[in-house]
């Protein structure tokens, strides 16, 4: 039988036989949104584990090791801007490198998704992001990282 657990502000999580199975929430947070372009509401390292990474933009000793030395976000503090997608210098050496990383890494593109912030308002870019990455077999979270639910392992439809 699965028991209902209020883990997170807007995620349900179930535990079932001692393994997690996490929704979607209804409404991811904006601070989810990371300035580089990530939906950290997405990551594997914000919604798995013991000690979840809180997301790039809220403060917290349980980041994530590239969160806390994120180069990006020291960038924009200077700037003033939230988001890459709203600089005056996007796109810009370093969101550039941060692609080719992620690309490599995950084959998904932070450049793609920051530029959807310069036309976008930040709550629709969520709902999309809601309905892209949500498996449509559970109501679980697909990863960006492994482009599969978490909860029983179908993978992203294209």
């Amino acid at each position: 039988k699965l028991k209902k657990q209020y883990l997170k502000k807007n995620q349900i999580n179930y535990l079932n036989l001692g393994r997690l199975f996490m929704e979607m929430p209804e409404n991811i947070d904006t601070n989810m949104f990371a300035p580089c372009g990530f939906n950290c509401g997405l990551c594997k390292k914000h919604i798995s584990g013991n000690n979840p990474c809180p997301g790039c933009l809220i403060e917290s000793r349980n980041k994530a090791k590239s969160a806390l030395k994120c180069k990006i976000k020291a960038c924009l503090s200077k700037k003033r801007v939230k988001y890459c997608g709203r600089c005056s210098e996007f796109p810009c050496k370093l969101i550039k490198k941060h692609d080719k990383n992620n690309l490599k890494r995950y084959g998904f593109s932070t450049l793609e998704n920051a530029k959807r912030i310069q036309y976008t308002g930040i709550n629709k870019i969520m709902a999309q992001d809601r309905e892209n990455w949500t498996c449509s077999n559970c109501g679980g979270i697909i990863t960006i990282q492994d482009k599969s639910c978490l909860n029983c392992g179908k993978e992203k439809e294209s």
